[in-house]
């Protein structure tokens, strides 16, 4: 069984949202090449994706001191 670091998870959850949020930004600027911008933004959504269902199945095991509704932004 994987043991999590919860606060370690939920700040890397937090984070990969704002960097998503930033990259999609970048992507819209029509100065830079918004495919580099797309592919870095669809990683960390498959990322966020991984973390998210580990953190939800230890959620539903009653081991996540936050629920991840309150980490997640959007």
């Amino acid at each position: 069984m994987l043991n999590l670091d919860f606060r370690s998870v939920a700040v890397c959850i937090q984070a990969l949202e704002d960097a998503i949020r930033y990259y999609e930004l970048l992507a819209q600027s029509e100065t830079t090449n918004s495919d580099d911008y797309e592919e870095c933004k669809y990683m960390y959504e498959v990322e966020l994706s991984r973390l998210c269902e580990l953190y939800t199945a230890a959620e539903q095991r009653g081991e996540a001191p936050t629920p991840l509704s309150k980490l997640l932004k959007s």
